[in-house]
């Protein structure tokens, strides 16, 4: 089955926070080749079943234009790497967009990204690479259960973080091990289990090891 690693989707949306997907431009790209597409569901039908593509989001990308976005992702059968680097205005992830998308492979947030909500990745078997921004500062409960295909999540700034469980606040701490905390996170037996992450605002950042 062909696969397409070095197959890009760009995907530019402008408009208003809340409104409603409709991409000024889709074009792919598939080393110095690039063709443009009606629209974001047609590229990816095109492609085989199977296949793997980075799709690259810009512009003004607000979380009601991120649900279409995932949804029309989970109708397809093609894996997408997804990275919104470059989009503005997505500052939380939240309604969980992407619970249960088997065909996500790996995000990359947007760089001003500050909250992800509960269960925002729960059942993505497919995902295997996450990195959370330094921007970052809560995590719902269960963000990533059930990500059983995911072997790196990692911190670009592990320390500080609390877990709020029903009992009490507890220090962390250090989150500083991207290959460790697969398990910590997607597993009912993982010690974030039900924990919802935050890292207080008001407070340096807290180097203590967990």
């Amino acid at each position: 089955m062909r696969r397409f690693s070095k197959l890009s989707i760009i995907l530019s949306h402008e408009g208003p926070e809340d409104s409603v997907f409709n991409p000024i431009a889709v074009e792919m790209t598939n080393g110095t080749r690039s063709i443009e597409i009606a629209d974001f569901q047609t590229a990816l039908n095109i492609l085989p079943q199977g296949s793997e593509v980075v799709v690259i989001a810009s512009g003004t990308v607000g979380n009601k234009t991120m649900h279409n976005i995932a949804r029309i992702i989970k109708e397809n059968l093609v894996y997408v790497h997804l990275d919104l680097s470059a989009v503005t205005e997505l500052s939380k992830i939240f309604d969980s967009p992407f619970q249960g998308n088997t065909n996500l492979r790996s995000i990359i947030f947007p760089k001003n990204l500050e909250s992800i909500s509960p269960t925002a990745f729960a059942g993505c078997t497919s995902l295997r690479s996450v990195i959370i921004p330094s921007t970052v500062n809560k995590i719902g409960i269960n963000a990533f259960l059930n990500c059983n295909s995911l072997t790196n999540l990692e911190f670009k700034d592990p320390y500080g973080w609390y877990c709020k469980s029903k009992e009490d606040d507890i220090p962390i701490v250090n989150v500083a091990h991207p290959e460790q905390n697969p398990i910590h996170f997607s597993s009912r037996k993982g010690k974030f289990y039900g924990c919802y992450l935050y890292k207080p605002l008001n407070l340096q950042s807290v180097k203590e090891i967990c």
